[in-house]
């Protein structure tokens, strides 16, 4: 159903203001630190020739469009922080855009714009267009290549389902998980063409169901999707296969852990638990409100609302059939439905409780005040959750850095343990030593004639992979600072040896 008749220029004022509180907040504080995904992505990807570039996958940190334009865009203005999140920042201006596109179809210009703004201040789209990495470029294209389904189904041609296939195989390019919000698609699309078919005749919402258009778009997308992985598709298999085994490899319990369903659930807890003790609430209150956000949207565009609601089952189920960690950010791509069914329900709660709250008969708040309350304390607990992303950077790997600098004293030792070392030995530091066991850990402060300082990053995973780096660390080291990060174990320590060697 399109509700979405002219713009006016009030609106486009609104949505304009909307798009540049959006930006601000994106560029506030995008040149800090990279975090390890962002270090491993520039020294191994970015920085590599075009015609290398494009025929190397080695790693699924390859995000080969994001990668492509990264460098583009520090070309331009540089190797900094900033240059290399900027294509991040403009393709989460440019989901915001698409789904105000999707939401107005749906609800209208006011809720559309609503949507906009939750978007703007929502701690997670800020978090990912700050990353540099092809999340944001992975949501505007499914959700263009969503809208575009969506229209083919209802007013079906050629050029719909050309852009279609573009938009399909420009989002598997920018990053592999969009197969799996795809596949979605063609559920979807197998289900509506079979009623299609069983009511063949009848005049039907989704005609395109019925023709041959769909095929093609589906087709084409498959086609460029190849062509462009035909370089890699060996490399491309081979680092997928090698994902799947590392949980099942010697030491890698700590990483079998992410294949649980429950732990993307619990990561999505520990990203609002700056909220404190009303965490519970907000996810109790949360669900209810979805849920009935979703049943209301589902009989406004029964396909859009499917697509969605039947990702993210089939999502976790491929992935964990395929062996890949089910990490939260591979339903990043769902956020603007999120906060479209948040938003709708917040509307259905309010027409229910309007009438039964009553004071002597009459009714204390009518359902528009309800509405609007609800709408407002979202943006409240929005902007709360958002305070946090800006007090530290994702991985303060530069912070420890200067750290340990200033304080390690002429014949003291520095060594990068783990993930740590790869950060500072091809990025941030070339000078410290790198050590991956307790042993070489042993060595190093032996040899060294003052103390030994030791950086350490994802605390919780290095140690749980390296019990002899850890029973090394609590017999010889002490803590010093830590330097606090907003990505889930992002901390940085540092520790120094207890007592230097006598020589």
């Amino acid at each position: 159903m399109d509700q979405g008749l002219q713009v006016n220029r009030r609106e486009w004022g609104a949505l304009a203001l909307v798009l540049a509180l959006a930006l601000a907040l994106r560029l506030f504080k995008a040149n800090t630190s990279l975090w390890y995904d962002e270090i491993f992505t520039v020294v191994n990807f970015v920085r590599l020739p075009v015609e290398q570039l494009v025929i190397t996958f080695d790693s699924l940190n390859n995000h080969m469009l994001y990668s492509l334009l990264a460098q583009l865009s520090t070309n331009i203005l540089g190797e900094n922080s900033l240059a290399l999140r900027l294509p991040a920042i403009l393709f989460g201006l440019a989901s915001i855009f698409m789904q105000w596109r999707i939401a107005r179809r749906m609800m209208g210009a006011p809720g559309a714009l609503i949507i906009a703004l939750l978007l703007a201040l929502s701690y997670h789209h800020v978090w990912f267009s700050q990353n540099a990495r092809g999340y944001t470029g992975l949501l505007f294209f499914c959700s263009a290549a969503t809208l575009a389904f969506i229209k083919g189904m209802e007013k079906p041609g050629w050029l719909i389902w050309t852009g279609y296939g573009l938009l399909v195989s420009a989002a598997m390019y920018m990053h592999m998980s969009a197969g799996f919000f795809f596949v979605s698609h063609g559920v979807i699309y197998a289900g509506i063409a079979g009623q299609a078919l069983l009511k063949r005749g009848q005049e039907t919402r989704w005609p395109g169901a019925a023709q041959w258009w769909p095929v093609f778009g589906i087709g084409l997308s498959i086609i460029i999707t190849l062509a462009l992985y035909a370089p890699v598709i060996g490399q491309a298999l081979a680092t997928i296969g090698e994902v799947s085994k590392a949980s099942a490899a010697p030491g890698g319990a700590a990483l079998a852990e992410w294949r649980n369903p429950l732990r993307a659930v619990w990561e999505i807890g520990q990203s609002i638990s700056s909220a404190g003790p009303l965490v519970p609430l907000i996810l109790l209150g949360a669900v209810l409100v979805l849920a009935a956000g979703v049943m209301d949207l589902f009989r406004r565009d029964p396909v859009l609302v499917a697509i969605y609601v039947v990702h993210v089952p089939l999502a976790m189920l491929l992935l964990y059939i395929v062996g890949v960690r089910i990490w939260p950010r591979y339903f990043f791509v769902d956020i603007g439905f999120i906060f479209m069914a948040l938003v709708e329900g917040v509307y259905v709660w309010s027409r229910i409780l309007a009438p039964r709250l009553r004071w002597r008969e009459q009714p204390i708040f009518d359902a528009k005040w309800i509405a609007q309350t609800g709408l407002v304390l979202m943006g409240v607990i929005s902007v709360g959750l958002l305070v946090p992303n800006y007090l530290h950077p994702k991985q303060d790997f530069t912070g420890a850095r200067d750290f340990l600098r200033a304080y390690a004293k002429p014949g003291d030792s520095i060594a990068a343990i783990g993930l740590a070392g790869y950060a500072y030995s091809h990025y941030y530091a070339p000078e410290f030593t790198v050590v991956e066991t307790g042993a070489e850990l042993e060595r190093l402060r032996q040899r060294t004639r003052g103390h030994t300082w030791i950086v350490l990053a994802f605390p919780r995973q290095t140690l749980s992979a390296r019990p002899d780096v850890k029973a090394e660390l609590a017999a010889h080291f002490t803590d010093m600072d830590t330097f606090k990060g907003t990505l889930g174990d992002g901390e940085i320590w540092t520790m120094i040896s207890k007592d230097a060697p006598t020589r």
